[in-house]
Formats: structure tokens, C-alpha cells, sequence
């Protein structure tokens, strides 16, 4: 579906997240299950939304085949602050039974209870939050 809808309809949907998002110490963070939607589309979806918002830190996860697909990214600006990417999909990979890393500004993981995924979503802001917190 997403990955099917026009680039103006998916710059809609990423000014939505960048106004919808929660406001930590000043640094946006965006967590979201877009429905039908590949690895490709979610390593897009942060692209746009790190171009339109920053600070910002991101975790997107879909259900790809009855199994978590999960992509987290962060501006750059939060590297030099002690967040990671890597860490945040780490931590809601573990939610979801499975695992996975990357770098420091993007990392991607995977699972096989995508039932889990909201709590999945909810684990990785909450790293974020946190590790903003201690940073600021």
C-alpha cells in the first residue's frame, strides 16, 4: 500500500509524523507501523523524515510475511549526543523474539511475533527517551 502510493502522499505522511511526534529535550521522536510496507520503503520513510526534522530519532517496523521487519535511524547530530540506532533496534527486536543491528545512525532488525509489534514500537521510544534524558 505504501509502497504503491504517490511520493506526494508519502511526503504527506512524513510531515504528519514529523508534527505528530513526541518532543524529548528538544529532538523529535517518531515510532510507526506503516501497514505493507518493505525494508526499502521503511530505509525511505526515515531518509525523508531525517531531510524534513532534525534532531529526530526513528523506528519503523511492518509485518513482512507473518515476521517483524524493524528500521531505526537518527540525525546526525545525535551521534555526537550518545544515541544509537543500533541500540534502539536491538532493544525492540528483543520484544519481537528476534535480533539485529547496524550502524550507529541506521540499523535494522527482525523478529518472528509480529504481534508484539506495538510494544516492539513503544520499547525503542522508550530507549530513546531515556538515553535523550541522560544526554541533555
Amino acid at each position: 500500500q505504501l509502497a504503491q502510493q504517490s511520493s506526494q502522499s508519502v511526503l504527506g505522511l512524513v510531515d504528519e509524523l514529523v508534527s505528530s511526534a513526541t518532543d524529548v529535550e528538544g529532538t523529535r521522536i517518531v515510532a510507526y507501523a506503516p501497514e505493507k510496507a518493505g525494508r526499502d520503503t521503511l530505509r525511505e520513510l526515515i531518509d525523508q523524515i531525517r531531510a524534513k526534522a532534525s534532531p529526530v530519532a526513528i523506528l519503523l517496523g511492518t509485518v513482512i510475511d507473518d515476521k517483524v521487519a524493524l528500521t531505526a535511524g537518527i540525525s546526525k547530530d545525535l551521534v555526537k549526543r550518545g544515541v544509537s540506532a543500533s541500540d534502539c533496534v536491538k532493544a525492540a527486536a528483543k520484544v519481537v523474539g528476534g535480533g539485529g543491528g547496524g550502524r550507529v545512525d541506521l540499523a535494522e532488525a527482525g523478529g518472528r511475533l509480529p504481534e508484539k509489534l506495538d510494544a516492539a514500537l513503544a520499547e525503542g521510544a522508550d530507549y530513546y527517551r531515556s538515553k535523550l534524558r541522560a544526554s541533555s
